[in-house]
């Protein structure tokens, strides 16, 4: 009996560095932008897909991180079944719908790594998806709890989502809410120099004198990065 429990022991070992090592090829290749490896690993070992890294990312959502849009395609090709999670950042609504339908709660749980669903949605474009988390009581205020710290607004921001963003606001977001180093929404589109979006925010509340924890203010950044038309509308309503 004792034999055979260090056997087991050995073979549950054995898969997990044989995991282990997959995980880090597949972050090899997606470091190095290579599409055709990443698809060529997938498609070799579609069980990568289900495969978590340390920070409980699986190998799905790595792929869905990375940005490489062909080989994100060919993952979703390949999936089963997808999480709550999954389903979100992959356009998958009708599932999503399934999972809300079983448990409206969900809409509130944190991924695996620590997003919240409608930051999720937000950052993978996914407006329809984040206007149904919203209407079943999704909370927009929702931060990451990872060190990033973001929310629905913040993502929403990255991808410069006006529509989303007002749409946000609507559902009673607060614009002058902080990620990590305290940047703001208004910190980011002023990094982005996008004047509708700086706009939308200061008309909706967006504190133009709150400083990142490097004391740099909107108006600080846009000068700096020469967003110009940004810059100039910060120092006007400023006087």
């Amino acid at each position: 009996m004792k034999t055979a429990s260090i056997f087991t022991i050995c073979i549950l070992l054995t898969f997990t560095l044989k995991a282990s090592d997959m995980i880090d090829s597949l972050k090899s290749v997606l470091k190095q932008k290579d599409i055709s490896k990443a698809i060529e690993l997938i498609q070799t070992n579609p069980e990568i897909l289900e495969t978590s890294d340390e920070n409980g990312s699986s190998g799905f959502m790595l792929i869905a991180y990375s940005g490489l849009q062909s080989a994100f395609e060919e993952a979703i090709a390949l999936k089963k079944s997808f999480s709550f999670h999954e389903a979100i950042v992959s356009g998958q609504i009708a599932v999503v719908r399934e999972y809300i339908f079983s448990d409206k709660s969900i809409v509130n749980s944190h991924s695996s790594d620590g997003f919240s669903p409608l930051s999720l949605a937000a950052f993978f474009d996914q407006t329809e998806i984040a206007i149904l988390l919203l209407k079943n009581t999704a909370d927009p205020n929702l931060q990451a709890t990872n060190p990033s710290k973001v929310n629905a607004l913040h993502s929403a921001v990255a991808k410069e989502n006006v529509d989303l963003c007002q749409k946000l606001i609507d559902f009673g977001v607060n614009v002058n809410a902080t990620q990590m180093q305290s940047v703001t929404a208004l910190h980011s589109a002023a990094h982005r120099g996008n004047l509708e979006l700086v706009k939308l925010l200061v008309e909706n509340g967006a504190d133009t004198e709150l400083k990142m924890e490097n004391g740099d203010t909107a108006l600080n950044i846009a000068e700096r990065e020469n967003k110009t038309e940004v810059a100039e509308y910060l120092k006007k309503i400023k006087k």
